[in-house]
């Protein structure tokens, strides 16, 4: 089976979510037969073979409400290995056969399960529904189909599962409910191996107001800058661009970012970003890094300092959308 390895030449796509029926060995390993139930592969536990040491997996499971969701989250350690196991195939007919089967499997082991101080149910998903479709639809355009996304829009009007066993999270979608960064996470042998992954670009934080925190400073550290500089109006929009900004009689659309990392390599863009940018000129770049947050005896953050750049006239271009090195995963031996 060929897959497409979309994912393969970005550092930052190391993200994976096992959908689980059973809770034996959450968290413990990704387990999954190298051929499908008819004996022929499928694209769901082929991916299983995909996952690198140090990439992160999601668990979809029941969570204490009863609803479905992601419970937490673990490390991937390797080595892959392939062994014997017996297991049940997955779906109705799968079930309704009730035999076992016993073959080659593919085992990675995990470590390190954490989980998330509040499940992201299946009614938190479609909450932001039009959002992870966004993020969904832009990959395919990029990188074209399958992409096997972690989610199906279901009857076009809801989002569910997919039926599999492993899928592609993007980071995208990791950066949109998560907020979480792969440097941030409990140390582990890998955490030298992750760190160096994880890049010197804007990151993922784990805190949803940090991040609200960070992107208002970001904001109001861009807004002054466009006041000194003589504008007449400045209007905030935060979608599909953050600043509407009139300067010297001229329209400009401003795209903010801000991040506690120091010289910032790289940032974050969704498709939609991209897209609007390249469309509509001129468009202005602004990044302010090293910022400081902290929580006040209250619990709120409270963001000081970072330095601002300023890119102006800002069209993104492809070559800076894309690495120049990509990932091989070895075929078996």
């Amino acid at each position: 089976m060929v897959i497409n390895n979309w994912w393969g030449a970005d550092p930052d796509e190391i993200f994976w979510m096992e959908i689980r029926q059973e809770p034996v060995g959450l968290g413990e390993y990704l387990r999954a037969p190298k051929t499908g139930g008819d004996g022929n592969p499928s694209w769901s536990y082929e991916l299983t073979s995909y996952v690198q040491p140090g990439d992160r997996v999601f668990h979809w499971h029941k969570t204490p409400s009863g609803e479905q969701g992601i419970l937490g989250w673990s490390e991937a350690t390797g080595p892959l290995e392939t062994m014997l196991w017996s297991w049940q195939a997955r779906g109705t007919r799968g079930r309704k056969r009730g035999v076992p089967r016993v073959g080659p499997t593919w085992n990675m082991p995990l470590t390190g399960y954490t989980e998330l101080a509040q499940p992201i149910t299946r009614s938190a998903l479609n909450a932001r529904r039009a959002e992870v479709l966004e993020v969904v639809d832009g990959l395919a355009r990029t990188y074209g189909k399958p992409i096997y996304a972690p989610f199906q829009n279901y009857g076009g009007r809801e989002l569910r599962a997919q039926q599999g066993y492993l899928t592609k999270f993007p980071a995208a979608l990791v950066a949109l409910f998560f907020e979480f960064t792969p440097t941030e996470a409990p140390e582990s042998p890998n955490d030298r191996r992750r760190t160096a992954r994880a890049g010197r670009g804007q990151g993922y934080l784990r805190d949803a107001e940090k991040r609200s925190a960070l992107e208002g400073h970001a904001v109001r550290l861009a807004i002054e800058h466009y006041r000194a500089a003589g504008a007449t109006s400045i209007e905030e929009l935060g979608k599909p661009y953050d600043l509407r900004v009139m300067l010297n009689g001229v329209e400009r659309h401003v795209e903010v970012k801000g991040s506690v990392g120091d010289e910032l390599e790289n940032v974050q863009l969704t498709q939609g970003e991209v897209v609007h940018a390249r469309a509509y000129q001129p468009t202005d770049l602004f990044v302010v890094d090293g910022i400081s947050a902290s929580h006040d005896a209250d619990g709120l953050v409270v963001t000081s300092g970072g330095r601002a750049r300023l890119w102006s006239d800002w069209i993104p271009s492809e070559r800076a959308l894309r690495p120049t090195h990509l990932r091989y995963t070895l075929p078996d031996h």
